[in-house]
């Protein structure tokens, strides 16, 4: 016996009115696949040929100023680098300390401006790195600033580290959104790329120490 079950209009208003749901999600599964393979295959830049600043501090911009300020640095310190970048990260009570230790596990970040609590607790974990040697070498000037605050006991061999430089020491910073006042910079341990980010450090240091008057117009105004 041969059933017939012919398609027709009705049958098909039907279908798709009870059966909806079943297309919307293969819609849904294909975006998310496609996004997916795209960002697993996209190129990335190798550890050493990129710099990243993780910022943690107050942020008076849309971090429109950051990111020119990164680009600058990028062609006038670190024009090897294929990125140069700035990350915002919000430091709130419930999340920020977890967020922090998954980066630093994961060696994500390489410049870190963090607040004073979060930066010593990271510092006093041995995450964060020593900069005595960059300073003894030249590389680092850090001559005049007060570092009383930035001296950590590293945990496994109970040496004094110096791990931070405050980063109220750079107020050529705000002019670029950036608001230094209780927050401290310091380099990740494993971020993959030491002597670029103390260059880019060292750069700072050097090119926004100087405050911008008021009456000055700002290298990027704030958004």
């Amino acid at each position: 016996m041969n059933i017939s079950m012919p398609i027709t209009k009705k049958r098909i208003q039907n279908h798709f009115q009870y059966a909806w749901w079943i297309y919307a999600l293969l819609l849904v599964i294909g975006i998310f696949g496609w996004n997916l393979v795209h960002t697993v295959t996209r190129y990335q830049s190798p550890p050493h040929l990129k710099v990243e600043w993780y910022y943690g501090g107050y942020q008076l911009d849309d971090g429109s100023g950051a990111e020119a300020l990164m680009e600058k640095a990028h062609q006038e310190a670190l024009p090897d680098m294929e990125e140069v970048g700035y990350r915002f990260i919000m430091m709130d009570d419930m999340y920020g300390d977890m967020q922090l230790t998954t980066w630093a596990f994961a060696g994500e970040g390489d410049l870190y401006a963090l607040p004073k609590e979060k930066f010593l607790n990271m510092a006093g974990s041995g995450t964060m790195m020593n900069l005595q040697p960059y300073v003894d070498s030249g590389a680092l000037n850090l001559d005049g600033i007060d570092l009383t605050d930035c001296y950590v006991t590293e945990p496994d061999s109970g040496e004094e580290w110096l791990c931070g430089i405050p980063m109220n020491v750079i107020p050529g910073l705000e002019a670029y959104g950036l608001y230094g006042d209780d927050t401290y910079l310091s380099v990740l341990i494993n971020g993959g790329n030491d002597d670029n980010t103390i260059k880019l450090l060292s750069w700072l240091l050097e090119n926004c120490k100087e405050p911008v008057a008021q009456d000055t117009p700002a290298a990027v105004p704030a958004a």
